[in-house]
């Protein structure tokens, strides 16, 4: 079997046999200050806060109770802001330092930051050597479902649909695990012509674009537009955690992406601030999603660029505020 074209959805680092771009920025912050902990506004990163991290901590709902997969390149269990919630780490690729495969530990810190008593469980898929990708992706959704997992995220993705990584998706939405894609970053800023990458484009899966961080939230000239888009998160000039300790920036549709399993993870909090609008399924969720949590950006109504638009915990108005 021949390598997957699957990879990490990042701008600018080739990495693997096809990348979805994404663009890392040098360290931003060598020290650890950031953390899941870190609870006002002047410390969080801008994404965070514009996704509403800051309100659903005052609300209490950080993720408490749930779990978590991060099917990527590997995460820094060690860095100090995961707070100790890397609990499980099964690794199907390896061979490559953290140092060089650094999209996993940034995807999961964007996660832990907006849900910090989540537990995350940490597949790695990416690296010089083990299983086949696609053997990878599809055994790592498998697990997170034996595991016990509430929700998944991928930032990555390829051009063609595998199979086997179609079953295993099948499966997790069979059996009421959440699964949130990133949805690519081929995209050429135009809006009528479509790109493709899966598993995002799979029915059972929600497909998040990337917009930028300004009061209008400007998609991404990168983005991938398809009918398929469902939402939109912030994906432009990310800060999340690197391998080793401290900041970075990257931007990417991969960067969106945990930024809206982040938000849903604090929305499954099973603590006793939980919602009361108890989340079951992806059906369940969705509606949840369009009735209370999304703002509606660019072209009225849905769209291929923004799908239904950008996803927050913070109303319009607090939203707006934020700017001013």
């Amino acid at each position: 079997m021949s390598e997957s074209p699957v990879t990490p959805i990042t701008v600018s680092k080739a990495s693997q046999s096809i990348s979805i771009p994404s663009t890392k920025k040098a360290n931003q912050n060598k020290s650890n200050t950031l953390r899941g902990s870190t609870a006002n506004e002047e410390d969080l990163p801008p994404g965070i806060v514009l996704t509403g991290g800051l309100k659903l901590r005052a609300d209490g709902l950080t993720g408490k109770g749930v779990r978590v997969a991060v099917i990527d390149s590997g995460v820094d269990a060690e860095h100090e802001g995961f707070d100790g919630k890397v609990t499980k780490q099964m690794w199907f690729r390896y061979g490559t330092p953290l140092s060089q495969d650094d999209h996993g530990t940034h995807v999961a810190g964007t996660i832990h930051l907006m849900a910090p008593d989540a537990e995350i469980y940490d597949y790695r898929v990416f690296g010089a050597e083990g299983f086949e990708i696609d053997d990878a992706i599809a055994t790592s959704i498998y697990e997170a479902c034996f595991d016990g997992c509430d929700i998944i995220n991928m930032s990555l993705g390829g051009r063609w649909p595998s199979s086997m990584i179609r079953s295993a998706v099948q499966f997790a939405h069979s059996q009421d695990v959440i699964v949130v894609c990133a949805a690519g970053n081929e995209g050429d800023a135009d809006p009528l012509t479509n790109e493709r990458s899966y598993p995002a484009l799979w029915p059972e899966a929600l497909c998040i674009a990337a917009v930028g961080k300004s009061k209008d939230l400007p998609v991404a000239y990168f983005s991938n537009t398809n009918p398929e888009v469902d939402f939109s998160g912030i994906g432009v000039d990310a800060i999340s955690f690197q391998p080793g300790g401290g900041t970075q920036e990257m931007s990417g549709t991969s960067m969106a992406c945990p930024h809206v399993c982040g938000l849903i993870t604090a929305l499954l909090d099973k603590g006793p601030n939980s919602n009361p609008q108890e989340i079951k399924n992806d059906a369940q969720l969705r509606r949840l999603l369009k009735k209370n949590y999304r703002i509606d950006i660019g072209i009225k109504g849905r769209d291929n660029a923004t799908g239904l638009g950008f996803l927050t915990y913070l109303t319009k108005k607090e939203f707006n505020s934020v700017w001013k």
